[in-house]
């Protein structure tokens, strides 16, 4: 668990915040995968810092985290700080810093603190963490997913090596949350709307003779994605990387109770 100080906070889009957040405690924040992601815990109104279940117990051991999770699930609702995940869109050094995109949402305890977040405001995470991981044999990159999505598609195709070839299908709201990227691979961008992006996939000319596929969004259409990729398109089930960022009607917290309790619906087909 690591805590951070808010440093800025920009607008690239209308419907997106990106708040800059530093630290001492990010001095030593591992390097992961472009798509690293982090579980954020607010502060509620009320509070300056996010108020967390202690990382060691009364004998002053640590829990693993799994038991960590279960201290902070137990706590009463109207205690317990908002948890959700992000991606770490963009990292710098020398003083460590790091930007998180918060998409507005038309409701949400993120959206809520991103809305008042200014500079000195607190949070506290966990992570980073990446999953994606294309090999050698893969000659080409295709990266699809919703608006949730995106920051970590801008931080993957950023981090493209010279000539890398990597198509991109990303759905927003409007043209006015389309984003541009600085790549030195050799990227072709497809923006469409939420509605038609399984459709646009079915659609897509992949690069490349042995594609690594990139999906990620909301849970039954990833699996929805991933299904058409491994059984229509016949990619290989080991070259495709796919997560669920959310779940359609259900909170994060629902989600890792649900995990903890071996409920959890699973990925796979």
């Amino acid at each position: 668990m690591r805590r951070a100080v808010v440093r800025a906070v920009a607008r690239p889009t209308p419907r997106v915040l990106r708040v800059t957040v530093a630290g001492p405690e990010l001095a030593d924040l591992p390097v992961v995968a472009p798509d690293g992601y982090m579980k954020l815990f607010f502060p509620r109104p009320d509070e300056v810092e996010p108020h967390l279940p202690p990382l060691v117990d009364d004998d002053g051991d640590a829990p693993d985290i799994t038991g960590w999770f279960r201290r902070y699930l137990a706590m009463p609702d109207d205690l317990r700080p908002p948890m959700r995940t992000f991606t770490l869109r963009q990292r710098r050094e020398d003083p460590v810093e790091i930007d998180v995109d918060f998409v507005l949402h038309d409701e949400g305890p993120a959206r809520d603190w991103a809305l008042r977040a200014a500079p000195g405001e607190h949070l506290a995470f966990t992570g980073p963490y990446g999953l994606y991981a294309p090999r050698d044999e893969h000659d080409g990159i295709v990266l699809a997913g919703d608006e949730t999505a995106v920051p970590a598609i801008g931080a993957i195709v950023e981090a493209l090596p010279p000539g890398r070839r990597a198509t991109v299908l990303a759905s927003v709201r409007d043209v006015t949350e389309q984003q541009t990227w600085a790549s030195a691979g050799d990227v072709t961008t497809h923006w469409t709307t939420p509605d038609t992006l399984a459709e646009r996939l079915r659609a897509l000319t992949f690069p490349g003779e042995r594609p690594y596929v990139w999906l990620a969004g909301e849970a039954s259409e990833v699996r929805a994605m991933r299904r058409h990729v491994v059984r229509e398109r016949g990619v290989d089930k080991r070259d495709v990387c796919f997560t669920g960022y959310w779940r359609r009607g259900r909170t994060e917290e629902q989600e890792v109770r649900a995990a903890i309790d071996g409920t959890a619906e699973s990925a796979e087909d």
